[in-house]
């Protein structure tokens, strides 16, 4: 009897512990969907933006924002820091920047004892993320020490090898670099993405959203921590190596079609499982409820942040066409043909192709999952935005 109360007891916590720790995941997961979707009402037209920095969060893995100045790369970073409260590090990068701004100064102290020892306290080596602003643009001195930093997280500061914090290194840039000294730190960064100004005939929703950013940057509270994101980091790790087989046999083929557009290395290919699961996580999903579609469409999805240059875009595009859902292309074309009526002022078929456009829509909206249509819930949201500007220029045409 003794021992059945104490089994009984056991068992009982144990349960209660499996509880627990399934409630701590679902709980992150909620916490950095909303802060995707938080991100993503916050700034305009920049949905490939925040969902790689926050896969990149969650894969810790780093992160390369290419795009002329003024594109709120460094206001993104900077808002994800206050959203998930996380001791962050920041500096922009020159010939003439310094060692001692990245790993801190020398301890003036210790050096009159002769001892050589620097103060790592606000330097890169105790931030959590950190953001390397035009980071092409470093010494040497500097290149080199970030290599370690990148990809073994540690710095090698004279003879001491000093274990980094950090999580996750972003790094903004206006250009990608050609010169062949910079190739092996643009490799530290597998994920990319390139970022342009939006069209002119957005300017209006543009100056809505910068305004209300303006004014909500100083009201942000967290929304998630640290400790959520590296939850779910060893989450998905465990269930992608509990599952391998099964993921790669699903995976396999879109991976091997890609790479026939666009070559990445063997090492990136590996880390494509880690990157699709990480954006699935963001939007909501449990590993254990994806499926074999939904992982492939994350795949593809991600595979846009693999490209090496602005160039490979139209290649990644094709890529994407070939493996997009019928009705998404069909309203896709749909668009197109009415661009292409009204460029030639014939409204009235134009607008029978854009009223057939909001049929397919609300088909969808109708017959698909809701798994699916958040997948491509901004293809979506794009599409409908062509329609409605589309309309607005049958209107004044009138």
């Amino acid at each position: 009897m003794f021992w059945d109360v104490i089994y009984e007891k056991n068992l009982i916590f144990r349960l209660s512990s499996i509880i627990c720790v399934m409630q701590n995941i679902n709980d992150s997961i909620n916490r950095m969907k909303n802060i995707n979707e938080k991100l993503n009402d916050m700034f305009y037209k920049y949905s490939d933006e925040v969902a790689g920095i926050l896969i990149s969060m969650i894969s810790r893995e780093n992160f390369l924002l290419v795009g002329p100045p003024g594109t709120a790369k460094t206001t993104l970073v900077y808002t994800l820091s206050k959203l998930t409260n996380i001791k962050w590090f920041y500096r922009q990068l020159t010939k003439f920047t310094d060692l001692e701004e990245i790993l801190g100064p020398i301890d003036i102290a210790k050096l009159l004892e002769g001892k050589v020892e620097r103060i790592y306290a606000n330097s890169i080596v105790e931030s959590e993320l950190a953001l390397l602003d035009e980071i092409f643009n470093a010494s040497s001195a500097i290149l080199n020490t970030l290599l370690s930093l990148l990809n073994e997280r540690v710095v090698y500061d004279g003879d001491k090898i000093i274990p980094v914090k950090t999580w996750a290194v972003f790094g903004s840039s206006n250009r990608v670099p050609d010169e062949e000294e910079l190739q092996a730190l643009f490799d530290r960064f597998p994920m990319r993405t390139f970022t342009e100004y939006v069209l002119p005939e957005d300017t209006e929703n543009l100056l809505v959203k910068g305004w209300n950013l303006r004014r909500e940057l100083d009201e942000l509270r967290p929304m998630a921590s640290m400790d959520d994101i590296k939850i779910l980091n060893q989450m998905q790790t465990n269930f992608i190596l509990n599952n391998t087989k099964d993921i790669s046999k699903v995976l396999s083929p879109v991976i091997a079609d890609y790479v026939e557009h666009i070559p990445i290395s063997n090492r990136t290919r590996i880390k494509i499982p880690l990157y699709a699961y990480s954006l699935l996580m963001i939007q909501g999903f449990k590993p254990e409820e994806v499926t074999p579609m939904m992982l492939k469409v994350a795949a593809i999805r991600i595979a846009k942040y693999l490209i090496q240059n602005k160039d490979q875009l139209s290649e990644y595009e094709a890529f994407s066409m070939t493996h997009m859902p019928e009705e998404l292309l069909k309203i896709n074309d749909l668009i197109s043909e009415a661009k292409a009526l009204l460029s030639n002022n014939i409204v009235d078929d134009a607008r029978i192709r854009l009223i057939d456009a909001r049929d397919a829509i609300n088909s969808i909206k109708a017959k698909w999952d809701k798994s699916l249509f958040s997948l491509y819930k901004y293809e979506i949201e794009e599409m409908m935005n062509n329609i409605e500007r589309l309309e607005e220029m049958i209107e004044n045409e009138r």
